[in-house]
Formats: C-alpha cells, structure tokens, sequence
C-alpha cells in the first residue's frame, strides 16, 4: 500500500496518484475526494508551498469521501471541507515529535527530522520537490536517486536547501562518487538557502556557494572519528607519501615515486581513492567482500606498483585496494594481484584484520603497558600486523622464482609501501602516543643506522674481513644509497649484503628489509636471501627496540634445489601462536640449518651450507643498528 494515495472521485474511484518515501510536495491539482494513508503521518494543506489551513492525518487513515470531511483553520472555526481542497502535502515515514504535543506545527516544526535523517528541498526553503534520506546512506550521484514520485534529481542544479536531523553527519560534494569540494554539515543545522553557504576548497579558497551544486553525499549516522581533519575521509596525502621514501628518482609532481634498490628500478603510483561508504555494503552490484569491513563506514584506496623488467617481455606488476576504517586504520587489503613476468601470479587475495584479532589483542596490552595509549597501540599492531601477514603470505607464494633478484625483493617493496601508506593515511589523525603528557618518548624516533652496520656485523663474523658500503660498480644502472653493498667472507666464501631499506611504523615500531648475496665463483647467478625484521619500542626508554617479527626467503638462482621460506617467527604475547619463539634469530637461524642439510652443492657453491650462519649474523647486526632515542 501507498504511504499516501488520492482518487478524484469518492469511495477511491477515479483516477488516483501514488506517493511513497519521505517526501513534500508543495504544488499538487486540487481535485481530489478521497483518500488512504499507509505506514505514514502526512499533513495536508489548502494552499501551495505546505501554507494555509492543514489536517494531520495518522498512518493508515481511510477517507472515502472528503466532502464530509471538515476543514477547520487554527481557531477551529469552519473553512469548508476537504473535498478538492488539497493542494500541498508532506509524507513522514517516523512520527514527528510535534504529533501528539500540537494541533498546528509551526513552519520550523513542519521539516522536523527524526535522528539519522537529513531532508534536501530542489528550492529555497525547502520548497518544490523534497527527499528525507535516513542514513547511513550513500549517494554517489544524485541523478541517479531522484525526488520520491518525482523526475531524477539532475546532479548540478537540483538542491538549493538542507536540514540535518539530530544524529545526522552529513558531507556534501560538488562532484559525484565523493569528489571534488566538499562540505561537512553536523547534526540540527538548517540550509534554507544554500545560496548564502560557501563552498571552499582543500585550501580554504573560497570558490563559489552550494547553491544547485550538490552532486553527491555521504550520511554518516554517527561523528566518523575523521570528522575534525581537514578532510572528509581517512585521507593520503601524496607529499606526505612521497617523503616516506628514501631517494627517490621520480619529482613530487610526477605523482608516482621512483626508487632503485640495487639495479632494480621500482614504481608506486599515487594511491588512487576509489569508494567511500558510510555503511558496510555499498551495493549489491559492488565486488568487495564486505563480510569483515566495519558496518559504521570505509574508504577505498586502490594501489599499483612495478618492477621494471627489461631482461624478459614482461614487467612485473602488483595491484591492491587497501581498506581503512573511518579511524584511519588499515582493515582489509583486497583484489591483490602480482604478476612476475606472468610465470608467478597471485590473484584476488584477501587479508582482513580479523585474520589475526588474537595477535592484535595480545600485541596491543603488551605495548599500553609501556605507557603507550590504547589508540596508539591498536594502530600501531593493526598496521604491523598487516605489513608481517602479507609478507608471509604472499612470499609462500612467490619465494620460487628462481633466477631475478629484483623479483625477489619485489615483495619487500610491497610491504615497506603497505606500511608507508597507512603511516600517511594516520598523520592527520594526530593520535596521542603517550597515556601521560609530558612523557619524555614523545621526542624520540624509531631509527635504523645504515652508517653502522658494517662494523656491526664485522663484530658478529670476527673475522675483520667485512668492507664498509662501497658502489656496486658490477650494475647497470642504480642510485645512491642501494647501489651500495657491503662485501666480507664467511669461511673463505664471499658474500655481500645489500644497504638495507628501512620504513617506521605508526611511531612505535620500524621494519628493516634486506637482501644478502652468496656471490658463487663459478660465473653462476647469486644465490640471494631476503629478510624481513620487525621491531616495536622497548618497555623503558634508552633500551634497545624489540625484534618482535623476521622471516626470510632463500633463493637458490640455478633451481638446482628446492627455495626456502622460513616461518614468520615472532615473540608476541600470545604464546599460543604457532611460530612464537622467545628468540627469533635462534629460530631462524634453527630452521635454516635444517633446510640446508639436504640442499646439494658443488665444490664451487659449497658457502651454501653458511647461509644460515650468515643470515644469524645480519639479523644480530641489524638488530645492533636499530633504535629509539
């Protein structure tokens, strides 16, 4: 049934209109003898524009024949009856909080909103056709909404008035899918003109009013966490992004970064905004799995990022969406695609932060009790956790790529981008670290001491044959600081480790890459090892950081064996984790010696059986460089 129906003729015969939704229509032919009434409260009026003598009708109201029924004005003297008298009406699909207090509601009382609504009126003073939208609620473009019962609404050039009910947070765009300038409106404030609203850019230049410019909205039912920044959404900040990362070769304005690791020259895009939502389904036609996103609201950044790869016909390419909640925190990556050369494909990988909500959990205690506030701590292990997980899980994948370096450490990149993106994503948030204020730690840095670590590991080998980061003169191509290698011998077999590359976590932790060489004197391929090491903030301040997280790949390049993956050994509270180990180094190194025992070599590859004393010594001096002063 209709939430309001009018016939011509009495006992519901003629011909009829239909309205339903929350809606008013200010100008309607006055030539109607009875009506029904559905699940709605509507008032209707004797003149245009919701003014003259009204009669409040409650919901599922049956009059057949209107000329019976009286019309009274406000002092309750006779006007007539109702019978062709109808000429403006207002639906309400809630009970106005005037109903049962007045007999006649003022003009302001007439656009009264219950909690999550907002009402948008084609003309000033919310006049012409109107709509009351109930959030959450996601309009990426308002000409395919429409008024209720009327023509679609046309984008540009169809609201000139708003009002927000007592719980609605309302952001406005002035272009579709939630771009371009925007407005944030709070709950109980009345628009009745937009033409006297300015409309301002991000950088607070006035560019025009909000008059007929609407051509988008966002209703949150709550004040999304992101409302006090600058902007309307969990937002990257592309300079911000790009000076995350270390030399690169690309230009600010080139909006991508360039960096060389090695001769391996590897692209981020500028991360790409793609979907808000102020729900957690957008539609049924969407493909994000939605299952584990936040029912309150997200937003989408979808992320591309390559290795060039001139020796083969293919580059290799990676392409993500990274999902944030309206905190600013990292929820789910999805849609993951990486393509090596098209021999190594992983696609439509999903990791959401459920995945480990028991690490997360005992992380987190562990680090409030550092005197770390509990915001702090649960950004900090969301985005660790995130960084640590697709490493595992995508290197399981690919760690058999046999002979390409630069695919190998590929996936390093990958992660040191996830972890600079969601450190971008929390800047505007300004959490506080510290339960106290004051606490002396908000000055110190997470830090990792390239300069260092040549003595560092030369006091971990003994033997004074580790060489200071010297150019690589053998590449084609590469730029400082990664076309520097450190060179030594592990009993008489040479190896070299690569200048390692560094990104800080959410300020509470770092993550140290590095790829080391097993340099094999038969003019063969190197054989290579890439590790990952995480490390959080110590529980007193001026003590070394915690290793917290490592894991490493080996990577035989002649495909004479089997590559090696370790697993993702960690110390986190939760001793009931399958890989925690009270020493990570010992771990890995345990494990790796394991492996090696049945790797074949030749007499000109038999440093192999080193790898895992080689790796135990970058780990102990890489742990030496780390710090937080």
């Amino acid at each position: 049934m209709a939430d309001l129906e009018l016939w011509n003729n009495n006992n519901y015969s003629g011909g009829s209109d239909s309205y339903n939704g929350a809606q008013g229509q200010d100008n309607i032919d006055a030539n109607n003898d009875s009506l029904k009434t559905g699940d709605a409260w509507v008032i209707v009026f004797d003149q245009t524009s919701y003014n003259g003598n009204l009669w409040m009708i409650p919901p599922n109201t049956p009059e057949s024949d209107l000329n019976h029924v009286e019309r009274v004005n406000q002092s309750g003297g006779n006007e007539g009856v109702w019978k062709n008298a109808i000429q403006s009406f207002i639906i309400y699909k809630q009970e106005p909080s005037f109903w049962t207090t007045t007999s006649w509601p003022s003009r302001s009382q007439l656009t009264d909103l219950n909690l999550n609504q907002v009402l948008f009126g084609e003309n000033s003073d919310y006049l012409g056709d109107s709509g009351v939208f109930t959030g959450p609620y996601n309009a990426g473009s308002l000409s395919d909404i429409g008024w209720p019962d009327s023509d679609k609404m046309s984008g540009t050039g169809s609201v000139s008035s708003l009002k927000t009910g007592p719980n609605a947070w309302l952001i406005i765009f002035d272009q579709t899918d939630f771009e371009g300038n925007f407005s944030k409106i709070a709950p109980y404030v009345p628009y009745s003109d937009l033409n006297e609203v300015g409309r301002f850019n991000l950088d607070g230049t006035e560019v025009g009013d909000w008059n007929d410019q609407i051509q988008s909205f966002l209703l949150y039912t709550y004040e999304p966490e992101f409302w006090n920044t600058s902007y309307s959404r969990p937002y990257v900040d592309f300079s911000t992004f790009y000076n995350l990362y270390p030399y690169p070769s690309s230009s600010e304005s080139d909006n991508k970064v360039v960096y060389m690791v090695e001769d391996s020259t590897y692209t981020i895009d500028c991360p790409e905004f793609t979907e808000q939502s102020a729900k957690q389904s957008l539609s049924s036609y969407d493909d994000d799995n939605t299952t584990n996103l936040p029912t309150n609201g997200w937003t989408k950044y979808s992320m591309s990022l390559k290795h060039q790869n001139p020796a083969f016909s293919f580059d290799d390419t990676c392409n993500f969406d990274a999902y944030f909640d309206n905190t600013g925190s990292l929820v789910s990556i999805q849609h993951y695609d990486m393509n090596l050369n098209g021999a190594y494909q992983i696609s439509d990988a999903v990791i959401d932060a459920v995945d480990f909500e028991a690490w997360m959990l005992g992380t987190t205690g562990a680090i409030e009790s550092f005197g770390v506030s509990e915001e702090a701590a649960e950004a900090f292990v969301e985005v660790f956790d995130f960084v640590t997980a697709a490493f595992n899980k995508f290197s399981a994948a690919i760690y058999k790529i046999t002979d390409n370096g630069g695919q190998f450490y590929f996936l390093p990149v990958v992660c040191h981008t996830i972890n600079r993106l969601c450190t971008t994503v929390a800047k505007p948030f300004n959490t506080t670290i510290y339960s106290n204020s004051g606490d002396p730690r908000e000055n110190y840095t997470m830090a990792f001491d390239n300069g260092s670590f040549p003595g560092s590991l030369n006091s971990r080998i003994g033997n004074g044959s580790v060489q200071n980061w010297q150019q690589e003169n053998s590449l084609d191509g590469g730029t400082y600081p990664f076309d520097q290698a450190s060179e030594y011998f592990y009993e008489s077999c040479p190896f070299r480790t690569w200048y390692q590359e560094s990104s800080v976590s959410a300020q509470l932790g770092i993550f140290v890459s590095c790829k080391i060489d097993y340099e094999i004197g038969d003019n063969s391929k190197d054989d290579h090892i890439i590790l990952l090491m995480g490390f959080q903030i110590p529980a007193t301040a001026g003590e070394k950081p915690t290793l917290t997280f490592a894991q490493a790949t080996v990577q035989f390049t002649d495909g004479s064996n089997a590559n090696i993956i370790t697993p993702p050994y960690n110390n986190v509270a939760d001793t009931s984790s399958e890989y925690y180990t009270t020493d990570i180094i010992n771990a890995i190194y345990e494990y790796l010696c394991g492996q090696l025992s049945g790797v074949s070599m030749s007499s000109d590859q038999h440093g192999r059986q080193y790898i895992d004393a080689v790796t135990q010594a970058n780990m102990q001096a890489i742990c030496d460089c780390v710090s937080f002063s």
